[in-house]
């Protein structure tokens, strides 16, 4: 059943004309149906305003649905999406290794000239991350990832060569990259960084338009940072050794922990070639780490994915015991604070845009409101009891039934309200208007049901003929 404010209006109207037709005398009661009339009209244009889609009534609805599709896509986006993240890998590093590492669907490798340009591009946001080489100078504000995939620093001699100081003309890979970065750090710990010249022909080592004659005069040592398993380095150390350089362990002792990104470890005998041996003897050296560099703002979940993807595809088979420590735990209560921080402020913003409905129509129930205290005020002296004129008793018989009626009418407009906005239901004030309207007309009946006790003179009459 669905009430209907032109009813209302019709019920009301009859009333009215009863009212100038029998008790044409009671302007109070008059006037009271009048706005009652009044305030069904007003019920009638809130309902029509409120069926535009974005009345304020629609507002909190809206709300919520926007509110909970936008927290469903974040928890999508930040605990089930995988993005598509783009690497920048200079050329000379995109090796086996590093490839491996990257076939996934999420990453995709991005190849540049150098390490400079893959800088550049991240640094203008054209790739996720960059594949960069320890010992190169980054921004602070940037994130770094290490990779498994370490190289290994090779350091050679002419024979007889054996203090830093005494090296002129050193041999290293192109300006600026990885291994000339990693020397001018070595040689400024050796304190002799001002009396050597770099020399950037790695590449050119062991071509077909390669001088032989060029390494013995040239050269006097050669510094590189490669990976040993390439077969274009291992025919460049073939072809020095064969000009007579010899494996030295560049030793950095103390400054190596003062460095940070230098690893101590041996390269074995054989290590790089078994027949013949390359070295022919273990040689103390270092790993040089790679990172992947991420842009300052790189989210959480991308950080995520780049070390699960990335690691997983080179590191070796871990145990799958899991231990729970606080490192972890900090990070789930940190992820369950923001996911209850998100709820609670889309509650607490619906319940305020709720609160803002109630106030927009708090106005009409203190109108309704108002017309009980009214009907209450009027229909107060209207007794049936104790009145023994038969004319003044029938006179409040009527006017109590038209205010029985009229209280029936509020109570239906209140009703209509709460059926055009069910969102009412969460106010307590349609509650109170009902519940007011309900003891005012059971008060009124009992008044009614007066009529069949006979009045007080007549029971003195009574009493006194016995």
């Amino acid at each position: 059943m669905k009430l209907q404010i032109e009813g209302i209006l019709q019920s009301a109207c009859r009333i009215e004309s009863r009212i100038a037709e029998e008790l044409p005398s009671h302007s109070g009661l008059s006037v009271a149906v009048k706005e009652v009339i009044l305030a069904a009209n007003h019920a009638k244009t809130v309902s029509e305003k409120a069926r535009n889609p974005w009345s304020i009534n629609k507002l909190p609805a809206l709300f919520l649905a926007l509110a909970l599709l936008s927290f469903l896509f974040w928890a999508y986006w930040h605990f089930l999406h995988t993005p598509s993240i783009s690497i920048a890998i200079p050329s000379s590093d995109f090796t086996e290794a590093n490839l491996r590492s990257l076939r996934k669907n999420t990453l995709h490798p991005v190849i540049v000239e150098d390490t400079s340009q893959a800088i550049s591009q991240l640094g203008n946001g054209k790739v996720d991350f960059a594949l960069i080489q320890a010992g190169i100078s980054l921004s602070p504000q940037w994130v770094t990832l290490r990779t498994p995939s370490d190289e290994w620093l090779i350091w050679m001699t002419k024979p007889g060569i054996e203090k830093p100081g005494e090296f002129h003309r050193v041999l290293t890979g192109p300006q600026g990259e990885g291994s000339h970065c990693v020397a001018q750090d070595f040689f400024k710990k050796w304190n002799c960084l001002d009396s050597v010249q770099f020399l950037h022909e790695w590449n050119e080592i062991a071509s077909s338009e390669f001088d032989t004659s060029i390494a013995k005069s040239n050269y006097d040592a050669v510094f590189m940072v490669i990976n040993l398993a390439d077969p274009k380095h291992l025919s460049r150390i073939e072809f020095l050794l064969n000009q007579g350089f010899e494996f030295q362990s560049p030793y950095l002792g103390v400054h190596a922990i003062k460095l940070g990104y230098p690893e101590p470890t041996t390269i074995q005998q054989g290590f790089i070639c078994q027949n013949p041996p390359i070295p022919n003897r273990d040689i103390p050296s270092y790993r040089i780490p790679i990172y992947l560099v991420g842009r300052h703002g790189t989210s959480t979940s991308t950080l995520a994915t780049v070390a699960s993807e990335y690691e997983n595809a080179i590191a070796p088979l871990r145990s799958s015991e899991y231990q729970f420590n606080a490192r972890d735990a900090s990070e789930v209560f940190q992820g369950v604070d923001a996911f209850l921080g998100i709820l609670i402020n889309i509650i607490l913003a619906f319940l305020a845009l709720l609160g803002l409905e109630m106030w927009m129509y708090r106005k009409r129930f203190h109108e309704l409101n108002s017309l009980v205290s009214l009907l209450s005020m009027l229909q107060s002296n209207k007794d049936i009891l104790g009145e023994s004129d038969p004319q003044k008793r029938q006179e409040n018989l009527l006017y109590l039934s038209t205010v029985s009626d009229i209280l029936g009418l509020i109570s239906a407009i209140n009703g209509y309200y709460t059926q055009e906005n069910s969102s009412l239901l969460f106010n307590n004030q349609t509650e109170v208007i009902h519940e007011r309207c309900d003891n005012l007309k059971l008060n009124i009946q009992l008044k009614i049901l007066h009529a069949g006790i006979p009045s007080i003179p007549n029971l003195s009459r009574l009493e006194t003929s016995e």
